[in-house]
């Protein structure tokens, strides 16, 4: 039911009556949904409303107009998923060798920048210190799977370039001679802003599964804090535990 009152917009509602919809199976792949005509009448909403209720499935691929016909529920692909054991600390290549596929990494931010409080206190660095801060989205084909806002010491590592970072980072440490000894994640669901919302692909109100990592030097020496956001409909973490 629409609620006129509510702080959720109305086409919002409408959206999601619909998605849940196509969720539980009363609209299924190839299946049409209502007019905009029938939607003014079942929600006594404008066409305009209803207008904009499809649009937004449509730009998230849920439905597709076709011209003439109408608008069709799309067929949905089959999901991969990537089970992350989460007493080891894998890096994308070991994770594209898992998958049988290669991993692209998009660098979307890089640059040097005087580092807060917070992250220099995990770093051991002070307040004010520069460090880089790097935003990267990983891709499996065209699937964005993860979004990563990362914070890394800039000293010893003040050649690092664009070039190493849509490579292989850890790659550019160990051709300096650095061994990443591990790291250590804090994960919880979390629902995400809209722009990381929109890198990964998702539907509005979908969580994700976000961790705070620190990694190490194989010296102990924490080298760099990720903000980590998984997509969790293709991301599960397993752990193995002896008794």
């Amino acid at each position: 039911m629409i609620d006129k009152h509510s702080s959720v917009p109305i086409y919002l509602q409408i959206e999601q009556i619909l998605t849940e919809q196509i969720d539980n199976g009363m609209l299924k792949p190839g299946d049409s949904i209502p007019s905009e005509p029938s939607m003014c009448e079942q929600f006594g909403v404008s066409r305009m409303t209803a207008r904009k209720a499809v649009d937004y499935l449509v730009r998230q691929g849920v439905v597709e107009r076709i011209r003439g016909k109408g608008t069709f529920v799309c067929e949905r692909e089959q999901q991969l998923k990537i089970a992350l054991p989460l007493d080891k600390h894998l890096t994308s290549s070991e994770v594209a060798d898992f998958l049988n596929s290669p991993i692209t990494n998009q660098l979307l931010h890089l640059s040097k920048q005087p580092v807060e409080r917070e992250i220099a206190e995990i770093l051991g660095i002070s307040e004010g210190d520069e460090v880089w801060h790097m935003k990267r989205l990983r891709l499996v084909g065209n699937t964005p799977f993860v979004f990563e806002r990362t914070f890394m010491l800039a000293e010893p590592f003040s050649d690092l370039t664009e070039d190493d970072l849509n490579n292989s980072k850890y790659g550019y440490l160990a051709d300096k001679g650095y061994a990443v000894g591990g790291s250590k994640k804090e994960i919880r669901a979390e629902l995400p802003m809209q722009d990381v919302r929109e890198l990964l692909g998702l539907r509005r109100d979908e969580p994700v599964l976000f961790a705070r990592s620190v990694a190490y030097l194989d010296d102990k020496t924490p080298f760099e804090v990720s903000d980590i956001y998984y997509n969790q409909e293709h991301y599960t973490f397993t752990l193995e535990a002896d008794r």
